[in-house]
């Protein structure tokens, strides 16, 4: 027999042999041990209830602090009202309130950093910017007392004290105890005083302007009574000397 013959008939004995099924039964073990049935409580769910095992929301809409306290005050509407929310309404709620803290959070943050100024600003009534220039040649100009009237018929009380300082300091100036300028400080002013009396009244009064206008003090009717009448004791000052 030619070697050909043999592999052919090799190839043909081992295929026989690699095709026979095997008895699976022959390495097959039986479990003959106990079964123990395991029943579920009647209340097990509400093991599982709460918002801890609420899966229906993205874990990213609760990342920053904003977010989380925008979920609980949506949260807390629902559980007020007795309803619930489809994804889509809240979506869209979520984003309008996302809205308005962006709005309200510039909104401080120009009036942080723009002052008083900054109603101007966002379109209201600026009273910092009153019809009052400043020129050095202006100040003998203007008529500083129908200014403080006005303001006082608007009941703009912080505007009033901001003219009342600036007549004071044109009385100083036309009684020569002070020289004015637009670029001087309320500093410059007091070196310049010799009065005792003067300097004690004008630091007052100064302090309680800068108070008032610089630092925004809200100033009501009762509060520029009291105001008013530390301008007063300068003016008394002011027309003794001269």
């Amino acid at each position: 027999m030619s070697r050909k013959l043999i592999f052919i008939f090799s190839i043909l004995v081992f295929g026989t042999a690699m095709g026979q099924p095997q008895d699976p039964s022959k390495d097959l073990k039986v479990d003959d041990s106990s079964v123990v049935v395991n029943d579920f409580a009647e209340d097990f769910q509400q093991e599982y209830d709460g918002s801890d095992f609420d899966y229906e929301k993205e874990g990213a809409s609760s990342d920053n602090f904003i977010s989380r306290m925008i979920d609980s005050f949506l949260q807390w509407l629902q559980d007020l009202f007795g309803f619930e929310m489809d994804p889509e309404t809240y979506e869209v709620i979520e984003t309008i309130l996302y809205v308005i803290l962006i709005a309200v959070g510039l909104y401080f943050m120009v009036r942080l950093l723009l002052g008083h100024q900054a109603t101007s600003f966002l379109g209201g009534k600026n009273t910092a910017l009153a019809p009052l220039r400043t020129q050095e040649e202006d100040l003998t100009q203007i008529d500083l007392q129908a200014l403080i009237d006005d303001a006082l018929k608007q009941s703009d009380y912080r505007l009033a004290v901001r003219y009342m300082f600036l007549k004071a300091l044109k009385d100083l100036s036309g009684k020569k105890l002070i020289e004015w300028h637009f670029e001087k400080t309320n500093k410059d002013y007091l070196s310049e005083l010799e009065s005792p009396v003067l300097k004690d009244n004008f630091k007052a009064v100064s302090r309680l302007y800068d108070y008032i206008w610089y630092g925004e003090f809200p100033i009501n009717k009762e509060r520029f009574v009291k105001a008013e009448a530390r301008f007063d004791q300068l003016q008394k000052s002011i027309r003794k000397h001269g």
